[in-house]
């Protein structure tokens, strides 16, 4: 029986490895179920199959005979007289499903791979790719490649903004490379503001940029009390109790709720920043007037402080350390007598007021309170 087993198999499978690192196959089957080919071709090559169990035709047996061919190739000679067909997904998965309309051969979907560059053959990143005529689309990344799936009677659309927008027919490619040509039309510059756009000219508001370097040069409590002095028409008043928020007014005291101004940390409304720490912040910025605090409406009356926490940069690990040590001690210490003195002021204060002289004969210490409770303290 083992025998019989083992010449069956010599017959009806045999898979040379020539060209497998390139995911280049020499297949050659004999009556073989679908299945155990794509099983065979998971174990040859970086590929893998995903498909429905139940569907019928994944047990039909097959001849296969193909040579020097890639994984494109051998499917299509595999589904040629079968109602299957395929589409290359991410990640080197292929999926299996049934052909949905069978008067456009086996293959459904390609991945269709390559790169878009711009001015001076440098790579675009964010660039819009998309199939005519669908919603389906994606991007390019940081260098500039992008990967879709589109069959070979798809367009492909490529835009970006400057550039002139470029159509290229699928026609069979794998792998299409694309160069955008500059736009000739020239393109206001705009300015991000809030929840929209404007144009660079029509923006009139005054805003003031002060960056997180110069807010940890002069650390504090809050970080708004480190701008003390460095933006026109903020004022910033400290109650002197320890711990206590500034008071804070941008132009003057306004009649909108408490005159306090809007926070606004990373996008997130605030009423205050205590808990912000000075050496987390990558920039401020101080809107002072009607047409920059607009969009924040009746909330953004007293004038409006954004702030951007800084952030990992992506590929890039940075980890920064800060610590701050000192010495904390009471420098105006209360003027007191010692033991000598007060007995004579109170001895005094009685002798006024005809009262007895006190006994001090159970009282010799001289002790200085102030002495014994207050230390300097070591602060980090």
């Amino acid at each position: 029986m083992k025998l019989s087993t083992v010449l069956l198999i010599c017959f009806t499978l045999q898979v040379s490895a020539k060209g497998f690192g390139q995911n280049k196959l020499d297949l050659q089957f004999k009556k073989t179920e679908i299945a155990t080919i794509l099983t065979t071709i998971e174990k040859a090559t970086s590929y893998r199959f995903l498909y429905d169990n139940s569907l019928k035709e994944i047990r039909l047996k097959i001849n296969l005979d193909v040579k020097d061919a890639d994984v494109k190739q051998v499917l299509d000679e595999m589904f040629k007289n079968t109602g299957l067909g395929y589409q290359f997904m991410g990640d080197n998965l292929i999926v299996i499903k049934e052909n949905d309309d069978p008067q456009a051969g086996t293959q459904v979907q390609s991945a269709i791979t390559g790169r878009v560059l711009g001015d001076n053959n440098t790579p675009l990143q964010g660039v819009s790719v998309q199939i005519k005529g669908t919603t389906r689309g994606t991007t390019t990344n940081e260098q500039g490649v992008y990967t879709i799936n589109a069959s070979e009677n798809d367009t492909l659309v490529f835009s970006f903004v400057g550039y002139e927008p470029q159509e290229i027919a699928v026609a069979g490619k794998t792998e299409i490379d694309v160069t955008l040509a500059l736009s000739t039309q020239s393109l206001a510059q705009v300015v991000v503001i809030g929840y929209g756009t404007q144009k660079k000219r029509d923006l009139t508001g005054s805003i003031a940029v002060i960056s997180g370097d110069d807010v940890a040069k002069m650390p504090s409590t809050n970080p708004v009390a480190s701008l003390q002095g460095r933006v026109a028409g903020l004022t910033i008043v400290n109650s002197g109790q320890a711990g206590s928020a500034p008071t804070v007014r941008i132009r003057g005291v306004n009649s909108t709720n408490n005159s306090d101004p809007l926070y606004v940390v990373d996008g997130i409304l605030q009423t205050n920043i205590d808990y912000l720490n000075p050496a987390d912040i990558e920039t401020i910025e101080v809107l002072k007037d009607p047409s920059s605090i607009a969009i924040y409406g009746l909330q953004g009356g007293n004038g409006v402080i954004i702030i951007t926490t800084k952030r990992a940069k992506r590929g890039e690990t940075n980890i920064n350390f800060t610590t701050n040590v000192g010495v904390q001690q009471v420098n105006n210490k209360i003027k007191v007598v010692d033991a000598a003195g007060f007995k004579k002021l109170y001895a005094e204060q009685l002798a006024n007021i005809g009262a007895q002289p006190f006994d001090f004969s159970n009282y010799t210490a001289n002790t200085n309170w102030q002495d014994e409770i207050l230390r300097s303290a070591v602060i980090n």
